[in-house]
């Protein structure tokens, strides 16, 4: 069995490792920027920043990649928080589920984020 830093540890290096883009729109980290944006403003606003279109284009594919990543991590079958297909699916399910849902996911993707920061290299 394993605990919650293996497991936490093992899907943020699996992120780091895929081919997703990780970078901001003009080629920062987003991964860095991404912790203080969900202290400052909360799990649902800084999802919804990060999956904004206009003109039918993502405007941050990096910050989507990452909620995406966070998304899959949530519904893992060890972490099972609330089950989603992405980001965008992520912010709808939030948003209709409790509030005790909406914290946990919340606290489970800031601890996810800090393993995740040190993996991820842009």
């Amino acid at each position: 069995m394993k605990n919650l830093a293996q497991i936490r540890a093992a899907n943020a290096l699996a992120f780091a490792n895929s081919p997703a883009e990780k970078r901001g729109k003009d080629g920062g980290e987003a991964i860095k920027k991404i912790p203080p944006m969900i202290a400052s403003n909360g799990l649902l606003a800084a999802i919804a920043f990060s999956v904004e279109v206009k003109n039918d284009k993502l405007q941050r594919p990096g910050y989507a990649a990452i909620f995406d990543a966070i998304a899959k991590h949530l519904g893992s079958s060890d972490i099972a928080i609330i089950s989603s297909k992405g980001a965008p699916d992520l912010i709808v399910k939030l948003t209709e589920s409790d509030s005790q849902t909406l914290k946990l996911a919340t606290a489970e993707a800031m601890e996810w984020l800090a393993y995740a920061r040190r993996f991820v290299t842009t």
